[in-house]
């Protein structure tokens, strides 16, 4: 018999377990410790062991599912208004039982119980409250292609997909780099600088990459030393296990609005990968959205290469929902209901 019930301070080694059993994928961190869930995951200051509810066949967890909340438009608290189911899984010995279906039920309950007017599934930036440095790669970028059952899943229980991030990589032992005679013009006029006042950082922003190595790099004018654009580097330390190489993420990507559609993007970053070359990094990843052909047309020029996409979903609210709280231990039959108007 399968039970249900909410997070206990000595599961994260079998939460760890479960994450190496259900193999999410080139996206997905492996071989680390059950601590990396602390620094990534339960030292959050908005972390809430009920948002994390576990299925369990006696003492083995079979199946888990994280639900959290994204920021505030100012991004220096918690909206529970905007619920987001950023993790769930199921044994592979244990999948076809309705035991995800189950986990996200609760998880849905939990979020409207706590206040939620919508829910999407899939962390993505700003609706990322957990996992970053462990799945998603530079960031998180909702349930990835790469991760197969994902898609399916959330589709069957009509969660429907509204927008998607596009995964580039390039990898740095190839040595040659992209050119052209603007290209060189671009460079001849400007260096590679880490700025003295740095881009001002949200709350949101220090919880979650700011937890990891990281380092603002930009491009100046050799004359005046204008910042012409610049862009935030993170080390993927986690992913070295999975990827076999040491990797960082690039994130940010910010280019002056009077100096666009002049290279500048592109020259930064073949500098930055130029210049992380030099630290023994082999592999440099970006992400952006869809829909903006401009990045994507900076990322391509600079020798990046898509090699996955991540889908954030979404499913309209019932209007009437009755809760059934797990509890802290026992079967979702045998539990309290709470009316949701």
């Amino acid at each position: 018999m399968i039970d249900y019930r909410t997070f206990r301070n000595a599961d994260p080694p079998e939460l760890r377990r479960l994450w190496h059993v259900c193999e999410l994928g080139r996206g997905a961190a492996t071989g680390f410790d059950a601590d990396v869930f602390e620094s990534v995951v339960f030292c959050q200051p908005y972390f809430d062991r009920a948002g994390v509810i576990l299925a369990v066949d006696s003492d083995r967890v079979v199946g888990y599912l994280h639900a959290g909340f994204g920021p505030n438009e100012a991004q220096t608290s918690l909206d529970q208004h905007r619920g987001i189911i950023c993790m769930v899984m199921v044994d592979p010995s244990y999948r076809q039982r309705g035991i995800g279906t189950r986990l996200v039920q609760l998880g849905e309950e939990y979020l409207l119980a706590a206040g939620a007017t919508s829910v999407q599934a899939g962390p993505a930036a700003p609706n990322d409250p957990f996992y970053f440095g462990i799945y998603g790669g530079s960031q998180p970028a909702g349930f990835l292609a790469s991760d197969a059952a994902a898609d399916p899943f959330f589709q069957k229980l009509g969660y429907v997909p509204i927008s998607q991030r596009l995964v580039f990589q390039r990898q740095l032992q190839d040595r040659s780099s992209p050119g052209g005679l603007r290209l060189m013009g671009v460079r001849r006029s400007t260096e590679l600088a880490i700025p003295k006042d740095p881009t001002p950082r949200s709350w949101w922003w220090s919880t979650r990459p700011g937890r990891l190595d990281s380092l603002e790099m930009a491009l100046v004018a050799k004359s005046g030393g204008t910042t012409l654009a610049s862009v935030t580097v993170v080390g993927l330390d986690f992913y070295v296990a999975r990827w076999q190489q040491r990797g960082i993420g690039l994130m940010d990507l910010w280019v002056g609005e009077q100096f666009r559609r002049k290279g500048y993007g592109q020259a930064l970053l073949v500098e930055v990968c130029r210049r992380v070359r030099e630290e023994m990094i082999s592999l440099a990843e970006a992400h952006t959205d869809a829909q903006d052909s401009a990045a994507i047309k900076v990322l391509k020029s600079a020798g990046f290469t898509q090699i996955d996409t991540g889908t954030v979903y979404h499913k309209p609210l019932p209007t009437r929902l009755v809760i059934r709280s797990p509890g802290e231990s026992g079967s979702p039959d045998a539990t309290t209901e709470t009316f949701l108007p």
